[in-house]
């Protein structure tokens, strides 16, 4: 996942935001049936530069920016001056990106002691990692800022890999313990993938210098640009051609076989305990046979353990996938050879030209999930107000192809009624680097937060943001008939006829 939603998902009225965090959520609901019309986040945080524009990201991401920061035609005004750089020395990293949570349903069984969902969802993820600060710079600032003008660079590394993928999954979960004041759930999430793009930058150990383009000092000598030396160049890339998401099919064929440019499977497994010390106050006895309340939350503690997104996505459709590998000197990247590019394919091809290379090698690679190891207990306070502590650390090395999930560590408290919910997620994310403070809330079938208010309104230059939002509706679940009801009830007709006046 690319963010955590904590401000949203861990609450019991979540329904299946729930089961992205512990497949066992979907057993002993307080719904018999939830369906997530549609959702979606956004999420970015990084190690190198902060956000210093004028305006909020918020009003950014809203289209808002006053028209004091848009040019012409009405577009926002965004210089690389808006990045503020973290210098330090250490290499950098970003993480960002977001899903779009489509039509999903949960339901129970037998009473709910068996759930099962249906979910389906798009994800998109960029991650950086390694890459060496003067790397960082030119990716950040291009060779426009003067401080790399001049200057010759070693042993530079990076590595970029960009993922589109489509999620189809089925998840099942049951009780295998309910002994009153102990219970246990467990469940599965499966997941068909399908890879929608891939594209990918690995460099190595390679060195470079920025130096003038004699053909713009010719040009152009009022508006100097500069080149890329490349004097050691150690470089693998990849990309997906444009053709593999025009060419979707959301059939049955095309979503299990090898039609997609990349499909795999993942999986998620989870398990949740909740101690109940007072589950005699939501119990009652119904012809002979003692029963709980299905409509309450009966746990002084939850305990939720689970690992996710185990697996990973093979792309080998060679219809789709072009990959180089390039070990070479002397070579030169100029401004000129990378405009009006013509899609994802004319990228790949400029890339090669100006490395000294053409066509494509044989391509298949695999892009591993985003694993990672989440844990979170929830504590019941009094009636309706919570507190929950969830922690998730990312399982997979920086080093390894594919996505990577934020580790982060926060506790929300919550009011909670099923109606309508307000939480306040405090958190260390952006890997452990970054204290925030969030807010977020569900009323009726709406739910809207962040768990980063101030980077969302631009407070303290901020180098992470997220926003999530969505419409959600269930059936809850019915709380006891009163039992030895009088008959005919009291507001009857029938009473009201034999009834004295």
């Amino acid at each position: 996942m690319a963010q955590h939603l904590q401000g949203i998902a861990m609450g019991n009225y979540s329904g299946t935001q729930a089961l992205y965090h512990n497949p066992a959520f979907v057993a002993d609901s307080r719904y018999s049936v939830y369906v997530n019309l549609v959702g979606s986040q956004l999420y970015t945080a990084n190690s190198g530069v902060r956000y210093n524009a004028p305006y909020s990201f918020l009003s950014l991401i809203t289209n808002q920016v006053s028209s004091e920061y848009r040019n012409e035609k009405g577009a926002v005004l965004f210089p690389r001056a808006y990045l503020k750089e973290r210098l330090n020395g250490r290499d950098k990293w970003l993480n960002a990106g977001g899903d779009t949570r489509l039509p999903s349903i949960m339901f129970g069984l037998f009473k709910n002691k068996i759930g099962v969902g249906f979910s389906t969802r798009a994800r998109y993820y960029v991650n950086a990692s390694g890459i060496t600060e003067p790397l960082s710079r030119l990716i950040s600032k291009t060779t426009r800022l003067e401080e790399l003008q001049g200057q010759h660079f070693d042993n530079q590394s990076g590595r970029l890999h960009v993922n589109a993928l489509g999620e189809l999954a089925m998840t099942v979960g049951g009780v295998v313990m309910d002994n009153e004041t102990d219970f246990l759930k467990v469940g599965v999430t499966v997941k068909r993938l399908i890879g929608l793009y891939n594209a990918h930058v690995e460099i190595n150990n390679s060195s470079y210098s920025i130096q003038p383009d004699p053909a713009w000092t010719t040009r152009t000598p009022s508006i100097p640009r500069h080149m890329i030396v490349g004097d050691q160049i150690d470089v693998k890339y990849g990309i997906t051609r444009d053709e593999a998401f025009q060419n979707i099919k959301p059939n049955a064929s095309w979503l299990l076989g090898n039609a997609p440019a990349g499909s795999g499977w993942g999986f998620d497994l989870g398990a949740v305990y909740e101690y109940r010390p007072d589950v005699h106050k939501y119990s009652y006895t119904e012809k002979g046979v003692r029963k709980k309340d299905a409509s309450k939350n009966k746990y002084l503690y939850r305990v939720a353990v689970s690992l996710t997104d185990i697996g990973r996505v093979h792309f080998k459709n060679p219809t789709y996938l072009l990959q180089q590998e390039v070990v070479t000197t002397g070579k030169i990247l100029r401004y000129d050879d990378f405009q009006n590019l013509k899609g994802s394919e004319g990228a790949f091809d400029a890339v090669n030209e100006a490395f000294g290379v053409s066509g494509s090698q044989a391509a298949h690679f695999y892009s591993v999930l985003p694993m990672a190891l989440q844990a979170s207990v929830d504590y019941n306070i009094q009636p309706k107000i919570y507190v929950n502590a969830l922690w998730v650390q990312n399982l997979i090395p920086q080093s390894t192809f594919g996505m990577k999930s934020e580790s982060m560590l926060a506790v929300t408290p919550r009011y909670e009624h099923k109606w309508y919910e307000v939480s306040v997620p405090i958190s260390i994310m952006n890997r452990y680097g970054s204290p925030a403070i969030g807010l977020a809330g569900r009323a009726g079938p709406f739910w809207i937060g962040t768990d980063h208010i101030t980077g969302l309104l631009n407070i303290g230059n901020p180098k992470s943001f997220n926003l999530y939002f969505g419409v959600s509706a269930g059936l809850f679940r019915r709380p006891p008939d009163i039992g030895n009801k009088c008959w005919p009830p009291e507001n009857s007709w029938l009473r009201r006829i034999f009834s004295r006046r």
